[in-house]
């Protein structure tokens, strides 16, 4: 972590091309996916299936290409000392965790009365639709994508953890809260405001994720909890999933 010579106009230009890569990575996905759809691929279900995680996959490719230093570096590093730094990030996870399963029973059981988030809604159809997609991105794919993009893109620019934290983790509860929002106006916003609520279970777990990351300067600590929290967020859908079916 060295910040010295570092300018604040250096570190703002460090936020702005980190917010850069967040809007390219929300561009390419759709459009990779739309030309993806003219492929032979989308022949048939298992090709669909394909067809997405190879999306997926591309971009994982270019963000590790983009950070390919740290995170072949990092990668080494974490080998060594994984056992150190799952000891010191675990108990973040732990309190995100519980903070996230408590604000969600109370907005979706008070608040929303009973409605879903709209991220959590878009994840159970995908992976009813998609499961073989839906399984390696939520476990692999997106947690390698997604701590490139939230964590590594900022680290640079901030050397207070607080303020990293708060930054980075409001803004990848942002990007998963958007799903539920129309457009970014008042009107839509005062029509969605309980889809803002969830803000507070994203913000909590990414922040836990951010925390991870600067503590141990690996962001490998950070991927580990993701990966870690996103398969226990699909063992819970699919149980969802299976108890709905049974239900039926």
């Amino acid at each position: 972590m060295n910040f010295e010579g570092k300018t604040f106009l250096d570190k703002l230009m460090i936020i702005l091309r980190g917010i850069g890569i967040i809007i390219l990575y929300m561009v390419a996905s759709p459009l990779l996916s739309v030309l993806f759809s003219k492929t032979f691929l989308n022949k048939s279900y298992i090709g669909k299936n394909i067809a997405l995680i190879l999306v997926e996959a591309i971009i994982m490719s270019i963000l590790i290409l983009v950070f390919h230093k740290r995170f072949f570096n990092d990668f080494k590093d974490f080998k060594k000392n994984y056992k150190k730094y799952l000891r010191i990030v675990i108990p973040y996870w732990v309190v995100s965790f519980i903070i996230m399963w408590f604000s969600n029973i109370i907005i979706n059981m008070i608040i929303s009365d009973g409605a879903l988030a709209a991220n959590e809604s878009a994840n159970r159809e995908i992976l009813g639709q998609f499961p073989i997609y839906a399984i390696i991105a939520m476990t692999i794919l997106a947690p390698i994508s997604e701590e490139l993009l939230f964590r590594a893109s900022f680290k640079n620019a901030f050397s207070n953890i607080v303020f990293y934290s708060l930054f980075t983790g409001l803004l990848f509860a942002g990007m998963h809260v958007a799903t539920g929002i129309e457009s970014w106006n008042i009107t839509s916003l005062l029509k969605n405001w309980q889809e803002l609520l969830y803000f507070i279970p994203y913000g909590s777990m990414g922040i836990a994720f951010s925390y991870a990351f600067y503590k141990t300067d690996n962001i490998f600590s950070s991927i580990s909890l993701h990966v870690m929290h996103n398969s226990l967020t699909l063992l819970f859908l699919l149980i969802a999933l299976i108890c709905g079916t049974v239900g039926a």
